[in-house]
């Protein structure tokens, strides 16, 4: 059973508010200078906004409309558009977004079918790779809290699972005191600013994990040059290092593929929960995936821990956007029926900066 939507699809005047906000706070949060250049402009412009509601009312219309567009530039084709793009630029700089809405309107209204096809049947499932960065801290956490049990990891919306790879990247991190971790030279490595006066918690050298699976309703075939053209047209077109890291994880993966489990978290979670080796230390994590979750079957996914919760300790991490300019990462724990929750750290929402604030749990709302 697919997450249910809501009937109705946005108005132009909801459209028009999500593309001011995004231009206005996500994309400069994220330093996306393009996209917070044309986002008032699409705001304003009846025609975009039409093409912008072909998305599904669980999907964010922003990501979708620029991932159409960037998937269908990715493709090769020669266009003025191109220009203003830095992973695309032909001449290696691109042009200024300032000037980009003209050919942004043209390119969408001249390809407007492939568009509206792309955004009504595309889901926004993109792999940020730097948010281990703010994983591999707290899975640390959750290890000190159980030190005589491996970890057992079920990632909720791993789109193609790069993140449950976490321990075959490198990591540096830093801050008044540097930090590293894994091996430095993985085709992957990974850097994240530490800020506050918290220190991260200890990262042992060895962090066992027994178990791990992804749980994804729409999995992400990495064999599959489509969707891998569209996981890199997902991402903005200012993170260049963002594309190379996804083909470098990409090619880690291919060589030891993570388990994938095709299914809806709201009705599957619970039978696969119980594959999970019961000496192990349970963590179920999600990252940016469950703000599409409608808050019915969130509920359900909760419902589903607290069963679980009374065999052996549950540990639920998620990170989410619920700051005003960054996202936030929280600890849940739940066995026998006592729930507390821990706010672990503030981070950048793709883990450029992680500031640790682990200290006593608060109690559940």
């Amino acid at each position: 059973m697919p997450w249910p939507a809501p009937a109705e699809r946005r108005s132009p005047g909801q459209l028009a508010r999500i593309f001011q906000r995004f231009g206005a706070r996500e994309a400069p949060q994220l330093s996306a200078r393009l996209y917070a250049a044309l986002c008032p402009a699409i705001a304003a412009d009846d025609d975009l906004l039409a093409v912008a509601a072909s998305a599904s009312p669980t999907q964010p219309p922003p990501n979708l409309l620029f991932g159409a567009v960037h998937y269908l530039l990715l493709d090769g084709r020669h266009d003025p558009l191109s220009a203003f793009y830095p992973d695309l630029a032909p001449t290696g700089s691109a042009a200024d977004p300032l000037h980009a809405f003209p050919h942004f309107r043209d390119f969408v209204l001249r390809n407007r079918t492939q568009i509206e096809t792309l955004i009504a049947g595309r889901r926004v499932q993109t792999n940020v790779i730097q948010r281990c960065t703010c994983l591999l801290p707290a899975f640390a956490h959750v290890a000190d809290a159980a030190p005589e049990h491996a970890l057992a990891l079920l990632e909720i919306g791993p789109s193609a699972g790069l993140n449950l790879a976490w321990d075959r990247y490198g990591y540096r991190y830093h801050g008044a005191t540097d930090a590293r971790w894994g091996d430095p030279s993985a085709p992957v490595q990974l850097d994240a600013e530490l800020r506050g006066a918290v220190d991260l918690p200890p990262l042992p050298a060895n962090l066992p994990v027994a178990w791990r699976a992804g749980l994804e309703l729409h999995p992400v075939d990495i064999t599959n040059d489509d969707q891998v053209r569209w996981l890199r047209a997902l991402i903005w077109p200012e993170h260049v290092e963002r594309h190379q890291r996804l083909a470098a994880a990409i090619a880690v993966a291919r060589q030891r593929p993570p388990r994938i489990v095709p299914g809806d978290a709201t009705t599957d979670l619970a039978s696969l929960l119980t594959e999970a080796p019961i000496d192990a230390a349970l963590c179920v994590f999600a990252t940016h995936a469950l703000y599409q979750v409608p808050d019915e079957c969130r509920q359900r996914i909760d419902a589903a821990l607290q069963n679980a919760a009374q065999l052996r300790p549950v540990w639920f991490l998620s990170m989410e956007g619920t700051g005003p300019d960054y996202s936030q990462l929280f600890l849940h724990r739940c066995a026998s029926g006592d729930h507390t929750i821990t706010h672990l750290a503030d981070c950048n929402a793709h883990g450029r900066w992680i500031e640790w604030r682990a200290g006593r749990p608060i109690l559940p709302s």
